[in-house]
């Protein structure tokens, strides 16, 4: 039987083709096991979240610890302190308020100012009454507690009515006229009641709210 020999170009061509396959097989399998593009975008949402998460951070204000001031201006001042009958009688002449030739005991703080101020709850409280007196004006009393009750005279715009609840810090009313001789325009008595007896508002100022609870 004669054998068939294969030309002489055959062998080479295949050998070629196998050259080429096997090259490409190992180009593919090394893109398919280096492709990072997955993690990449993986990571991508990672920091939007963390940076969603930073933007959506809410910022919560201290809770006090003390009643606030009744007021948030800088121009405001104390024009008569509250009276005492052991101070001496220099400071006891200084909290005298003068009515139509009478001179009456200071039951609180009287501020005063030049200008308009915001008057502001100093704890919260549930609003008892608001009523005219015929000498110092508007009055609003806040009941903090059964131990506490705050009382604010002069007022002028009332934003609050009674049976309202407020919070230390919110705006109640501005500061107003009342009868009181050498007194200005804007004026704020503020008084204190614990456990039914007047107390130095500013004594009042410094006590812990835990222990007025």
């Amino acid at each position: 039987m004669k054998r068939r020999k294969l030309k002489g170009y055959v062998l080479p061509s295949i050998y070629g083709l196998v050259v080429v396959f096997v090259f490409l097989t190992v180009y593919f399998l090394n893109n398919s096991l280096t492709y990072e593009a997955p993690q990449q975008k993986e990571e991508k949402t990672v920091i939007q979240e963390v940076n969603q998460t930073e933007n959506d951070m809410v910022v919560v204000n201290p809770v006090p610890d003390k009643p606030m001031k009744p007021y948030n201006k800088e121009n405001v001042e104390i024009s008569k302190s509250f009276y005492k009958k052991e101070d001496e009688v220099t400071n006891q002449q200084k909290s005298l308020i003068y009515y139509e030739n009478t001179y009456m005991q200071n039951t609180g703080l009287l501020y005063s100012s030049d200008e308009s101020f915001e008057v502001l709850a100093s704890v919260d409280g549930t609003v008892k009454e608001i009523k005219d007196d015929e000498i110092l004006g508007t009055v609003v009393i806040i009941e903090y507690n059964t131990k506490v009750t705050t009382t604010y005279y002069s007022l002028n715009n009332v934003k609050i009515k009674a049976g309202d609840t407020v919070k230390v810090g919110d705006v109640i009313g501005t500061s107003g006229k009342n009868k009181l001789e050498n007194e200005k325009d804007n004026c704020l008595l503020f008084e204190v009641y614990v456990n039914g007896n007047l107390i130095d508002p500013i004594e009042f100022l410094e006590m812990s709210l835990e222990d007025l609870k």
